[in-house]
């Protein structure tokens, strides 16, 4: 056999096998779907606006609906959203007849293959740009009459100005701003908002509550071109829940400064005092650097919480200040040699504020009654206080005298108040105006009885002065105890009133 003959058979055997397979794709018939499509996409393109009259400009109605709010991130200004993006157009140049195709009215098309608005989000703060158009992965549904719907679920990130000075009690503003990148308003691409709910799927946020969504169209001018251009603004009205703040925050603190409120009552004698309040303060700030943590990083305003802190530190460095003081006052008269309390403080301090502040004395017993009239002279007097002696010898003939006759004359002055045998000690006799009588006999037996005197004076002027050094110390004691009842209570006033008036400023604004 020649090679024709097998270049003919080679032949016949490749028509043989086309034949078959042709009849096989054949039999399969084309869908109306299939055939309205491609009718539909034949000889069109995409990048040319949908209008058969150039004059006419495209509307697009936008929706928006808030899903989810994943994030707010107060150190770099950013809030995640998860939402439905709704458009809805004209297209003018993709219609047909339902008849012609079985009846079929609406078809799905990848949103590639036809054209579709540049509307993207302008204030976009993702890694790489991404306004929108690019993470819209659903189909396009195209209707019969040339409408198109865009319902497309999209995550955003956008920049949004935090204001933290509120914080944990803050209401934050967020304007996610949706637009065409290139079409003028004027004559190529007109928006206007959906008039529809756009908080319906809200899923609720553990940390956020959503109060409101709002939608707003502007016309801005930009550098860019000679006309405006048109943009749905979407506001998203939000309020931090303060729970977890406060209990996390908050009332720690409050625990650590009631360490400071109780160490008022301490005795300043246990020697506690000092180191309890320094405790406190650097318990104070280490809570306080953990806590920075949480607050937000802004330089522009100080945080509620952050004044909250500042306060509280200042507070307790105040109380460190006063115990200090009160421990100075405490032991002012543990020496020898105790100064008396000044007759201001003995009158505004011990009787006044310790009478009604109901601050026991030092010894258990009850405050006196406040009486400014006796001066404090028959009460000490009537205990046996220092200031007897200086009332009685003020009025003593012999107030003045220094000499023995003059210190047995105070003794005689006191003679009323002493036994016979006391008396009779003390007692001195003159036999003249100037001198006494010199007679070896009686003054041989006078002087024992003068050195006795002399002796008895001294000891008793010792007990006196003894006395009226233990007098003071306990009147400085009584006073650091007033003084310590009187900052507790300012100290109280003042971390009530200073936190009412950070925690309600917010609610005043």
């Amino acid at each position: 056999m020649n090679s024709f003959s097998w270049g003919s058979l080679v032949l016949a055997g490749v028509l043989l096998l086309t034949i078959q397979v042709g009849g096989t794709f054949g039999n399969r018939t084309i869908t109306p779907e299939e055939r309205l499509i491609d009718d539909l996409l034949e000889n069109y393109t995409k990048e040319a606006r949908p209008v058969k009259n150039p004059k006419h400009k495209i509307n697009v109605t936008f929706g928006f609906e808030l899903v989810q709010l994943v994030h707010v991130n107060d150190r770099n200004q950013r809030i995640t959203t998860n939402v439905w993006v709704r458009q809805i157009w004209n297209n003018e140049l993709l219609t047909w007849e339902p008849d012609d195709y079985n009846g079929i009215e609406a078809v799905r098309l990848d949103a590639s293959r036809i054209w579709i608005p540049d509307i993207v989000l302008y204030n976009s703060a993702d890694s790489e740009f991404s306004g929108g158009t690019e993470k819209y992965k659903t189909p396009v549904i195209l209707t019969n009459k040339g409408k198109c719907s865009w319902y497309c679920p999209v995550s955003f990130t956008s920049t949004c100005p935090i204001n933290v000075q509120y914080f944990p009690f803050d209401q934050q503003k967020c304007v996610l701003k949706f637009g065409s990148w290139t079409y003028e308003v004027k004559k190529q691409l007109d928006m206007k908002a959906e008039n529809r709910s756009s908080k319906s799927q809200y899923v609720e946020s553990a940390e956020w509550e959503l109060e409101d969504v709002t939608k707003q169209r502007n016309e801005r001018k930009y550098a860019c071109c000679k006309e405006p251009l048109a943009d749905i603004s979407i506001t998203i009205l939000i309020d931090r829940k303060p729970l977890f703040y406060l209990f996390n925050l908050v009332i720690p603190c409050f625990i650590i400064l009631s360490m400071v409120l109780l160490g008022f009552f301490l005795p300043p004698a246990s020697g506690e005092r000092i180191t309890l309040s320094i405790t406190v303060l650097l318990a104070m700030a280490v809570f306080l650097q953990l806590v920075g943590e949480s607050l937000p990083r802004n330089s522009e305003t100080v945080p509620l919480l952050g004044k909250f802190y500042i306060t509280i530190m200042a507070e307790i460095s105040i109380s460190l200040m006063l115990t200090c003081w009160v421990l100075n006052i405490h032991y002012h008269g543990s020496g020898s040699s105790a100064k008396e309390v000044p007759l201001w403080a003995r009158i505004i301090v011990l009787q006044w504020l310790g009478y009604l502040l109901c601050v026991g004395k030092p010894d258990g017993s009850s405050p006196d009654v406040p009486n400014p009239d006796l001066r404090y002279h028959q009460d000490d007097r009537r205990r046996g206080g220092a200031f007897a002696m200086d009332w009685e010898t003020s009025f003593s003939p012999a107030a003045n005298c220094h000499c023995t006759r003059c210190m047995n004359a105070r003794g005689a002055h006191y003679s009323g108040d002493r036994s016979p045998d006391e008396s009779r000690l003390l007692e001195v006799r003159y036999t003249g105006e100037t001198s006494p009588v010199d007679m070896p006999e009686k003054r041989s037996r006078e002087r024992p009885k003068e050195r006795l005197s002399e002796e008895i004076s001294v000891l008793a002027n010792s007990i006196r002065e003894r006395e009226k050094v233990e007098k003071n110390q306990e009147d400085w004691k009584y006073f650091a105890m007033v003084m310590d009842r009187v900052f507790f209570w300012i100290y109280s006033m003042t971390i009530v009133m200073s936190t009412l008036t950070i925690f309600f400023t917010r609610g005043e604004e």
